[in-house]
């Protein structure tokens, strides 16, 4: 293998010991799509196709929404009119098996549902939406919970956690424990907590579960991640994280990343625990589901956590798929691919809680694509 063991790989992807003197070959000009998908966690499920929708979906976002994003100032002002625009949302037409009910959960407002034609199930799931910490909600995402609700049979429960302008992400995690412990404090099936996020809100699955170890509380029974974000500085290529493909990402600009990180972290602001999950997979111990894009900014980390989490023993599955849009999942009116990662998901918490009565779904499409010796100068 390129290197002498799964601890010494793991612990080298996030630096914490020093890389052999001889760096890997790597080639600049490795694009997305040319060739069988290349993987740094070797059991990680690779999604090769895609739909003509998933296709014009990407084309779109980067045509459109990119550069809106990379030219929208980052200030209050902007932020609020994004937020009222994200509201927005909520009128889009309900399911007609739903009954959304609105409450609090230990001070913090929460959505929660369960559907009519799901599953029997003693499962509950905390959802903490995407967004950047700016942006989306309850209302953006609530056709995905809708969808958890029915692949799972649990009652979901989503979270409105403070963002900005109002709040820091030091904020956003403190309502994302106290939703949490308050739910274990309430839950007549605590055991069967499940923690899900997309993006940002991966961010705050993944800060659940280490808080939880750290304050001495019942861990999540599985988290599920969809394009989490596993750190404060992605942008970063000086983390000796392996990067084996040329980021592309659909929509999300790289280069507003440190700008918007000021507004992340504010001067006297601080985060309980480790501000970034991925140096805090020692707390980890809940099994855990990914879902990245081939080519999408934060998809090396997603590899990295995989292969820390798993070096420690930790159930880990990962699902990698190409020619799709940074936290997919959420599009589950619109792309089969969404339908699919959501189904493979709802599979892997039931299973984590006991009640997967039948055969865990399978991509017929999806295969592993293991790396064998030395990573070829192709793979970059």
């Amino acid at each position: 293998m390129w290197w002498s063991s799964w601890r010494d790989r793991a612990a080298r992807l996030v630096g914490l010991v020093p890389h052999p003197r001889t760096p890997v070959p790597r080639d600049r000009s490795a694009r997305a799509g040319r060739g069988p998908m290349k993987v740094v966690y070797e059991q990680a499920v690779v999604h090769e196709s895609f739909s003509f929708k998933a296709r014009v979906v990407q084309r779109t976002m980067r045509l459109v929404f990119k550069p809106l994003l990379q030219y929208t100032p980052i200030n209050d002002r902007s932020l609020a009119t994004i937020r009222a625009l994200d509201k927005l949302s909520a009128r889009r037409p309900r399911s007609r098996y739903i009954e959304p009910v609105e409450y609090r959960l230990g001070g913090v407002r929460v959505e929660a549902m369960t559907h009519r034609y799901g599953p029997d199930s003693d499962m509950t799931i905390l959802y903490l939406h995407g967004g950047g910490f700016f942006s989306c909600g309850i209302e953006s995402h609530r056709r995905i919970c809708e969808r958890l609700a029915l692949k799972t049979g649990a009652t979901v429960v989503s979270v409105d956690y403070v963002q900005l302008p109002e709040g820091s992400i030091a904020d956003s995690v403190s309502d994302a424990i106290t939703a949490y412990a308050a739910l274990l404090d309430e839950s007549t099936h605590a055991d069967k907590i499940v923690v899900a996020g997309d993006s940002a809100g991966g961010y705050l699955t993944m800060k659940i579960a280490e808080l939880a170890t750290r304050r001495g509380l019942q861990a999540p029974a599985a988290l599920l991640g969809f394009s989490p974000l596993l750190s404060v500085d992605p942008d970063r290529e000086d983390k000796d994280v392996v990067r084996i493909i040329r980021s592309r990402d659909a929509y999300l600009p790289i280069k507003r990343i440190a700008k918007i990180r000021e507004r992340w972290l504010p001067e006297g602001s601080s985060i309980e625990g480790y501000a970034s999950p991925l140096h805090a997979s020692a707390y980890i111990s809940s099994p855990t589901f990914f879902v990245a894009v081939e080519d999408e900014m934060l998809r090396p980390e997603v590899e990295a956590m995989a292969l820390l989490l798993s070096q420690r023993g930790v159930e880990v599955e990962t699902h990698l798929w190409r020619k799709q849009v940074h936290a997919f999942p959420v599009m589950a009116d619109v792309l089969p691919e969404s339908e699919m990662a959501l189904q493979l998901a709802a599979d892997f918490a039931r299973r984590a809680v006991g009640e997967l009565d039948r055969p865990a779904t399978v991509d017929p499409d999806a295969h592993q694509e293991q790396i064998a010796g030395m990573v070829p100068d192709s793979a970059a």
